[in-house]
């Protein structure tokens, strides 16, 4: 998995600090504040750059990732560890 930093200050994202993605199994995850991990499954790669290039990442969160992929919830004590 491939891993991508947003420094809030100049993508004005509030809630996450990290994602990363896997290719292959087209699994996006998403780190946040709160040491909380969300894992999207079947999540195709054209998505995740529109999600990149989004300048309302937060909107983006809300009205695409939610509604309309699966997803889980998982603590994330890999969030230091991550490259």
């Amino acid at each position: 998995m491939k891993y991508t930093d947003f420094d809030p200050n100049v993508w004005g994202n509030q809630s996450f600090v990290k994602m990363g993605y896997d290719k292959n199994a087209q699994q996006l995850c998403i780190f946040f504040h709160n040491e909380k991990v969300v894992y999207f499954d079947q999540v195709e790669e054209k998505t995740v750059f529109q999600f990149i290039i989004a300048t309302d990442k937060e909107a983006f969160l809300h009205d695409v990732f939610w509604p309309k992929y699966d997803h889980r919830w998982l603590n994330s004590s890999l969030l230091a560890q991550t490259p």
